[in-house]
């Protein structure tokens, strides 16, 4: 049972990792920035009136269209997301919000009654939910139950490398949720297509399908994402056993990103991922708490006892 559990985990955090390049939470990222798009495509002219979504400009390829994308959603900093991860007979849900603005922040509540980790945390969390607070250089999980009876310190604190050790050296759980680097995977791999119009979540969308793989990610350092981030992504790929993904998005009319999806086979079942996005611009709330404990501290203090 621990080695499937642990390699549900690895598939999860691979899978997530194929829609959003390798977090490094500083401010040197700046450096290392996915070129933009080619934009040899002739330029966009002005939306139809007439057209259902006006979400697509006329005469713009999906690639150069999907950058155009990625401008808008990126400028609005933030946003608040609906995530469902299935893989295999494990379900986690999550809401909240989540904040690109300067690396990645978010302050989530994550329902773990559908995967073995919220048996897991329960004594920790006090039942199947959990609170997360994601800040540029660690992650907060609340608190509850048994452990808070002594009024003692209402977090624990994962640090970079106590992610690393629990996921084989993953350290970029987050990623899944981005749209801004999960829509230049999307570009990177080179095959999207325009679906059409649909109306998601009650907005109206034009629908962006494509299928990534290893092979088309060998080239990504030209359409959109860095090769050093598609080596990351790609070694995920290889090691939760995915061959391919197919990824989805849906974009409304003032070019932010409405819905993410994706689609694939792994070494321990089906990998299904949705991402809901509203609320464009929400303020994001992530501040370092002051009563936390590390997670070493409380490891030793659950051993002491």
């Amino acid at each position: 049972m621990a080695g499937t559990r642990k390699a549900a985990v690895t598939v999860v955090l691979a899978a997530l990792a194929l829609t959003a390049t390798a977090c490094d939470n500083d401010k040197s990222a700046d450096k290392n920035a996915a070129p933009a798009a080619p934009t040899t495509a002739a330029a966009p002219a002005t939306p139809s009136a007439a057209a259902p979504t006006g979400a697509k400009p006329e005469k713009v390829s999906p690639a150069v269209f999907l950058e155009q994308v990625t401008q808008k959603t990126g400028a609005a900093k933030s946003a608040k997301v609906d995530e469902l991860i299935q893989v295999g007979e494990i379900t986690v849900k999550g809401q909240g919000a989540l904040s690109w603005a300067d690396g990645l922040e978010a302050d989530l509540a994550m329902d773990l009654s559908g995967s073995p980790l919220g048996k897991v945390l329960a004594p920790i969390t006090g039942g199947p939910k959990a609170h997360y607070l994601y800040t540029k250089d660690a992650v907060f999980l609340g608190l509850g139950g048994e452990l808070l009876q002594n009024s003692g310190p209402r977090w624990v604190r994962y640090t970079m490398a106590d992610m690393a050790k629990a996921s084989g050296g993953a350290t970029d759980q987050l990623q899944s949720a981005d749209p801004v680097q999960g829509v230049r995977t999307l570009i990177a791999g080179g095959k999207v297509t325009e679906v059409g119009p649909e109306t998601v979540n009650g907005k109206a969308t034009t629908h962006y399908s494509g299928v990534i793989s290893a092979a088309d990610l060998a080239i990504a350092s030209t359409q959109g994402i860095t090769q050093a981030q598609a080596d990351r992504i790609k070694k995920g790929l290889d090691a939760a056993g995915i061959a391919s993904e197919q990824v989805d998005v849906w974009v409304d009319a003032d070019k932010l990103v409405v819905k993410r999806t994706e689609q694939a086979e792994s070494k321990v079942g089906a990998v299904n991922v949705s991402v809901s996005y509203s609320d464009y611009g929400t303020p994001v709330i992530a501040a370092t708490p002051v009563d936390y404990i590390d997670l070493a501290d409380l490891q030793k203090a659950a051993a002491g006892s």
